[in-house]
């Protein structure tokens, strides 16, 4: 619930961007820039939430994030001027991306490593379930209560997890039994002064940077096409703002079931490739199914664009939108798993890492969503998207499988 928190916020006001257009009577790039620069927000705090998390806990990262979460949602249904909002919906971006942050390094507390593909799969799911209810939502509130009622419910559910955290949530960093045993057995205080951005350092990890590259380009392709989501299916379908709204349910079942079939096959496939091995564990068995899930995305996003241009019925374009988040999110899931599974001891700092690098390249692709869409049109903007990420997939991966020996383990 705490990893639901980061991409429901980001998502649930989307179909309410032309209502707030209009209340603070600025123009739609305005109102995009939050979502946008928020985007950028729940990517680079969690460079900090995650060593933090690694240092002090895990227990304490999540409830004092939901508190502070809480308090600035309260403040954006409040906002009496863009400014306003503007200055709080970072802030509450800080403190949305703490369950997003953490649960890497939660399932790796938990799990052993030959059963971290399954549990990578839910954590995610909890990630990208957010995107798929949020806009649904967002548009049936927006159009019968008003868009500040979606940050009233969000303030209400921020409240509740924050009860919920302190009440039930069990501490899952392991600790010495002994606190003499404790390398670092300073204070609190103490634990909590580092540079967060020694996380960046982690790049200096070829096989990070390698498999960050597709990820980090299908992810932010998926910000530009849900950017626009709206103002297309509006002007291509006549769509209601409650109906786009649940043009964002296909993405979204998508993205559910691309993370769940990602567990059920990435632990098999691993498990099966090392009995081959002589039980001989290679991290970069975890790169196999990539290639299962790649064909899902290049063709549902191909299906989508052009059935856009053309304007073919609305269910075959949905039908290629969930095509490619399901492809995008089964090898998220997968490559996620690979990241704990070479770094075990950095899992939190090393997924907020490449949550931090997918969030950048959205930020940038959000912002130039509608320039490209309209220049290029439907059709050649998405084909291009598609030529980008066959080449990125089919570059980046076989460089890791074939070079990881050389780089060491």
């Amino acid at each position: 619930m705490n990893a639901f928190m980061g991409y429901f916020t980001s998502s649930i006001y989307l179909p309410a961007t032309s209502a707030m257009k209009d209340e603070f009577k600025v123009d739609i790039t305005t109102i995009n820039a939050t979502v946008s620069l928020f985007v950028f927000i729940i990517g680079i705090a969690p460079l900090y939430w995650a060593p933090l998390s690694e240092r002090i806990g895990r227990r304490w990262v999540y409830t004092t994030g939901m508190l502070f979460y809480t308090i600035f949602t309260i403040v954006c249904a409040l906002s009496p001027n863009v400014a306003v909002f503007f200055v709080f919906r970072l802030l509450q971006g800080v403190f949305a991306c703490v369950g997003q942050a953490v649960g890497g390094g939660s399932a790796a507390d938990l799990f052993l490593p030959h059963e971290r593909g399954m549990a990578m799969s839910f954590y995610i799911v909890g990630t990208v379930l957010g995107p798929a209810v949020a806009p649904i939502i967002g548009g049936f509130v927006t159009q019968y209560l008003g868009w500040r009622w979606i940050f009233h419910i969000m303030s209400i559910m921020g409240g509740f997890l924050t009860i919920i955290n302190f009440l039930f949530l069990k501490e899952t960093l392991y600790t010495p039994h002994d606190p003499s045993d404790a390398p670092d057995n300073v204070s609190i205080f103490t634990k909590m002064k580092f540079n967060p951005l020694i996380t960046l350092l982690l790049f200096k990890e070829p096989r990070v940077v390698w498999v960050c590259i597709p990820t980090s380009l299908a992810f932010g392709f998926f910000y530009l096409l849900v950017t626009v989501l709206p103002i297309t299916f509006t002007s291509v379908y006549s769509f209601s703002t409650s109906s786009v709204g649940l043009c964002f349910l296909a993405g979204g079942i998508g993205n559910v079931i691309g993370c769940i079939f990602s567990g059920l096959v990435s632990d098999r496939l691993f498990s099966w490739q090392v009995k081959r091995n002589n039980n001989v564990r290679i991290p970069e068995y975890r790169l196999t199914p990539v290639y299962i899930g790649v064909p899902f995305s290049i063709v549902g996003i191909l299906i989508y664009g052009w059935c856009l241009q053309f304007k073919v019925n609305s269910y075959v374009s949905l039908l290629g939108f969930g095509s490619y988040c399901f492809g995008i999110m089964y090898t998220i899931t997968v490559i996620s798993t690979y990241l704990v599974e070479i770094l075990p001891k950095k899992s939190a700092s090393v997924v907020s890492l490449a949550n931090f690098s997918r969030n950048l390249v959205s930020m940038v692709f959000s912002l130039l969503a509608v320039i490209i869409d309209t220049g290029l049109g439907h059709g050649w903007t998405y084909t291009m998207i598609a030529i980008i990420l066959l080449i990125a997939y089919l570059t980046c991966i076989p460089v890791v499988q074939r070079y990881a020996i050389k780089w060491g383990h």
